[in-house]
């Protein structure tokens, strides 16, 4: 029963290029793959980390910066929690596209799939952290509210 609720996590920094997308989400697969996560919502968790890596690297900042990613995996995949980094000033904000508009969906998709999600500070007061939790159907975990939520 002890295993059942390991936590696991991982961390990784990515150069702000779009080849970091599928390297969030390569990372994502190999850990769960690892870790034996047999419950975890892959495929969810791969889309959302897309969408936060993604939004990273679109923010405004001096081109040295990097993003970082940060993985937690509890009861063998029943929760995910996906952290992106980056030192963007500002908050996101949810958008409303519209119809004909390509791009600005992001954190509509995060909003419609995560159990949970927010925002908080980075501790060394350069940036933020854009958070988000996802379950199996079968758990319903309290959420980890932790710095300012965005959650809609």
């Amino acid at each position: 029963m002890a295993e059942q609720s390991e936590t696991h996590e991982a961390s990784l920094r990515l150069a702000r290029r779009r080849s970091s997308v599928p390297r969030a989400r390569a990372l994502l697969r190999a850990k769960l793959g690892e870790w034996r996560a047999v419950q975890a919502p892959t495929d969810v968790g791969e889309l959302l980390l897309s969408e936060l890596v993604t939004n990273a690297l679109r923010v405004a900042v001096p081109g040295d910066r990097m993003i970082g990613v940060r993985i937690v995996c509890r009861e063998r995949g029943a929760s995910l929690r996906l952290e992106v980094s980056d030192a963007g000033r500002g908050r996101p904000r949810v958008r409303w596209p519209g119809e004909l508009e390509t791009g600005g969906r992001g954190l509509l998709i995060v909003d419609a799939l995560a159990f949970c999600w927010g925002v908080k500070e980075r501790p060394a007061g350069i940036g933020k952290t854009i958070w988000a939790e996802v379950v199996t159907p079968a758990v319903v975990p309290v959420p980890t509210m932790v710095g300012h939520s965005v959650m809609s």
